[in-house]
């Protein structure tokens, strides 16, 4: 029953990143922290990896990918029969309350959510890995900005980066040397399975985040926020500023609203999870997060000012009072929710999910489990002490991108 409760926890609570990254010290803002996981943490996380999956080891995820050319994929190929490990370095973008070997560990969990989505057809598979005896070694690097990752991707300094769908759909529409490692279809009607690592494990929510002791604001954009997702406007704001721009055309030009003798509330946006966060080549807040600050201006009545930071400056800008809030955190309301449940609703949860699965999706299901079981803030992974966040506006999937 312990066990059940273990899983349950795991699957409802999700860990977010794609962009994703560690605390670091605000002296390091800005800049990419190239220090990869210590030895210690390197060896449990090939214990986990050799857990993830039987499949994982012979063929899919234990060995490196396919190179960009023949002499890379043979020089590989020749690593891969000497007694080394393989190392595959993954770049993530900061997260502000997640630790490497957290995301390390999510890495594998989502790798064994990955390969039973591929089994179940919910995936397809979008790259040929080279075979070999080694087990891979995963190890984070962190970025502050998107361009910072790419950049390292380019040198081959990173083979991989976690983003988020659309963001990896913009990034592969807008440069035809990246590739997607995995087509996931959301669209497809979910078993119970794919339902659960789709709307958890590999998905995170979006919201704005703000300091504890302003509520009022909180509640005020929450209340902006629900009203633009039942009244359609949010989806209207997707389909022109993000899905737009990741079928080749422009987002449409938006003008911030100017409301004599209103109050200004200061946001910031990173600019760092293109299109959603998008700054324009000019420098100016542009896309998605403009159109969704504005809509939210005119509703409550408020200017809004908009402030870039990079993505680890999000906690020092609110915290220092130069912004009231902060375009995107990650977060996820089920993993709230499920805090809120019983002992014995959460076994009961458990229990009712891996009777509608088959044995390999248990399988799969209690390895993210085991993987995953000493978490327990995914919720929070991206909220520093002291702060709140807004009801969602936004939702996605994680996916990896990578050379092609």
């Amino acid at each position: 029953m312990k066990k059940l409760i273990s899983i349950t926890l795991v699957l409802s609570m999700i860990l977010t990143m794609c962009a994703c990254g560690a605390k670091k010290d605000d002296a390091n803002s800005g800049a990419a922290n190239s220090e990869a996981v210590s030895s210690e943490t390197a060896s449990s996380v090939e214990v986990a990896t050799e857990a993830a999956s039987s499949e994982e080891a012979s063929s899919e995820e234990a060995v490196t990918e396919t190179a960009s050319n023949d002499d890379t994929a043979a020089a590989e190929q020749t690593e891969a029969a000497t007694d080394e490990v393989i190392v595959r370095k993954i770049g993530v973008l900061t997260m502000l309350n997640m630790t490497e070997e957290e995301m390390v560990r999510y890495r594998d969990a989502m790798t064994v959510a990955l390969i039973t989505l591929h089994e179940d057809g919910y995936a397809e598979k979008n790259y040929s890995p080279v075979k070999g005896p080694n087990i891979a070694k995963r190890e984070i690097v962190f970025y502050d900005s998107m361009d910072a990752m790419l950049m390292a991707l380019n040198a081959g300094d990173i083979g991989e980066m976690m983003v988020y769908d659309k963001v990896g759909q913009y990034l592969c529409a807008t440069d035809d040397s990246l590739k997607p490692r995995y087509i996931v279809d959301t669209e497809k009607e979910r078993n119970t399975f794919a339902n659960i690592v789709l709307s958890g494990n590999l998905s995170n929510n979006f919201a704005f985040l703000m300091m504890e002791d302003n509520e009022a604001l909180r509640d005020e954009f929450s209340s902006a926020i629900k009203d633009m997702k039942d009244d359609g406007t949010m989806d209207k704001l997707v389909k022109e500023q993000i899905d737009t721009l990741i079928n080749g055309g422009e987002a449409k030009a938006i003008s911030m609203p100017e409301i004599e003798g209103a109050d200004t509330i200061k946001v910031a946006v990173t600019g760092s999870l293109p299109p959603m966060d998008y700054v324009a080549a000019d420098g100016t807040p542009a896309g998605f997060n403009t159109a969704v600050l504005a809509e939210i201006s005119q509703r409550i009545g408020k200017n809004i000012e908009l402030v870039v930071v990079d993505s680890i400056g999000r906690a020092t800008a609110l915290s220092s009072g130069t912004v009231d809030a902060v375009f995107w955190t990650r977060t996820n309301e089920a993993a709230s929710a499920f805090a809120e449940m019983s002992e014995e609703e959460r076994a009961a949860e458990a229990e009712k999910n891996e009777s509608e699965m088959t044995d390999e999706e248990i399988e799969a299901h209690r390895k993210i489990g085991d993987l995953l079981s000493d978490f327990d803030h995914y919720n929070t992974a991206d909220m520093p002490e002291g702060t709140i966040c807004t009801v969602p506006y936004y939702s996605d999937i994680l996916m990896v991108v990578l050379k092609k």
